[in-house]
């Protein structure tokens, strides 16, 4: 056999090796985001309270929620699966810049007649005439936004379905390609809160993005993480750490 031959034969080129299915998967799926373990179902259940029961146990309160501050209707607060949202009366200053910054965010302009939190409504008397509220009144404004509740009348009404929770958040949101802007989920709200956005044609509710609290330059709204609720439990001795464990 001659040299030029056996060259030849050693440099035959052999087929590439096909991609193995591991590195193909990875490359096409990335590994899915893991739901967060602390959530309100998960706290509640660690505490064996409810909500009130973490009030009165005081693991609210260097968030500034008391049964006194409660009482007297400068705290208030609502839940999602995801956060605690707590508004404070006594920060607010009335400069409803949550106002510009939601609509800013949420719909690229700043537009205070569509906001999902809301403190002109409110700003020159208050809730009512009565309330002497305002700024003709205490210069105390309240703050408005979605109560996120249990059993939304916004979604219950809704002719074409258009408002469901999200499934992260679990924040009921308003889906935009179904939603036909007829306004009936601002009708059956008690508070209004839901708005119809007249250049979209749809409605629009608070989605529990958390910008109004990112802006708000007093901190008259906070989004509270239940992690930093869960561990002020453990630090307060409302819950053990064994308790933790088994959840």
């Amino acid at each position: 056999m001659s040299d030029t031959q056996k060259t030849e034969t050693v440099t035959t080129e052999q087929p590439p090796a096909a991609a193995t299915p591991v590195a193909a998967g990875a490359e096409a799926a990335p590994a899915d985001k893991k739901p967060p373990f602390f959530t309100r179902r998960t706290v509640l259940a660690m505490t064996g309270c409810g909500v009130a029961g973490l009030v009165v146990g005081g693991v609210l309160a260097s968030w500034g929620v008391t049964t006194q501050s409660i009482a007297s209707g400068r705290i208030e607060l609502r839940t999602t699966p995801a956060k605690m949202i707590v508004t404070d009366r006594a920060r607010c200053s009335g400069c409803q810049r949550c106002e510009m910054m939601c609509t800013l965010k949420n719909d690229g302009v700043a537009q205070q007649s569509i906001a999902r939190v809301r403190v002109w409504d409110n700003y020159n008397f208050g809730a009512g005439v009565d309330t002497n509220d305002g700024i003709f009144g205490s210069c105390q404004f309240t703050v408005q936004s979605c109560k996120q509740c249990a059993d939304p009348q916004c979604a219950k009404y809704c002719p074409v379905h258009a408002i469901s929770a999200d499934a992260e958040t679990g924040a009921r949101v308003v889906d935009e390609a179904a939603c036909i802007g007829c306004g009936m989920c601002s009708a059956a709200c008690p508070w209004g809160m839901p708005q119809v956005n007249a250049q979209t044609g749809t409605s629009t509710k608070c989605v529990s993005c958390g910008r109004c609290a990112e802006q708000c330059p007093n901190g008259a709204i906070k989004f509270i993480d239940w992690e930093d609720i869960a561990q002020k439990a453990i630090d307060g001795g409302v819950v053990s750490t064994t308790t933790l464990v088994e959840a």
